[in-house]
């Protein structure tokens, strides 16, 4: 794997700054105004920020309201608009293809079963691991 790609996916590997990107999804928002929502420190929240602009993720803006000081903002980039969407075809591919293969193990075992080459309680236990080691039933739900 390259180094860009490693980096990329250790910044998308925090929590945080996945919920800070859901957010900045649906508009602009400032930094204390995300940390309440996040229940973090605005210090946590500026690291995060931080990190997530230097990689071309976010601008900042400037906002003038009527009465008081000017406040700055962040938004996505439209550029980190097009790679979570990029993101989530290939997260829904994946996804599609797990749900295959699980669906074709536990074929086999159906096929099995048939032939009378596995018996009914072990067939039922096969595929309730199969189930658990791919998630079956939460990829499912998040197809459907």
């Amino acid at each position: 794997m390259k180094d860009f790609t490693e980096d990329l996916l250790r910044l998308f590997s925090s929590r945080t700054r996945c919920r800070i990107l859901e957010l900045l999804g649906k508009g602009y928002d400032h930094p204390e105004d995300l940390a309440k929502k996040l229940e973090l420190t605005r210090q946590g929240i500026d690291k995060h920020l931080l990190e997530l602009h230097d990689w071309g993720l976010l601008e900042r803006n400037a906002i003038f309201p009527p009465d008081g000081r000017p406040k700055i903002v962040y938004e996505l980039t439209k550029e980190c608009r097009q790679l979570l969407e990029t993101l989530d075809r290939v997260g829904m591919s994946y996804m599609e293809s797990m749900i295959d293969r699980a669906e074709t193990e536990i074929e086999h075992l159906d096929s099995k079963l048939a032939d009378g080459e596995l018996d009914e309680e072990i067939y039922m236990k096969k595929v309730r691991e199969i189930k658990k080691r791919w998630k079956y039933r939460k990829l499912k739900s998040e197809k459907d």
